[in-house]
């Protein structure tokens, strides 16, 4: 993989991830009570983080 792949990997990556901040900002504001345990749990995983 050359610089220019992976640059263009990362900036999908940071795309992506700013597109799920965003729905999940949207979705907290909408329903203030809404939980989001699930996805604590995936990302609090110390596994998850070596898979990602």
């Amino acid at each position: 993989m050359n610089t220019d792949e992976l640059e263009w990997a990362l900036l999908k990556a940071e795309r992506r991830v700013l597109e799920i901040q965003t729905k999940l900002h949207r979705w907290a504001r909408d329903d203030p009570h809404r939980r989001f345990d699930d996805l604590f749990n995936l990302v609090a995983d110390p596994g998850f983080l070596l898979v990602a």
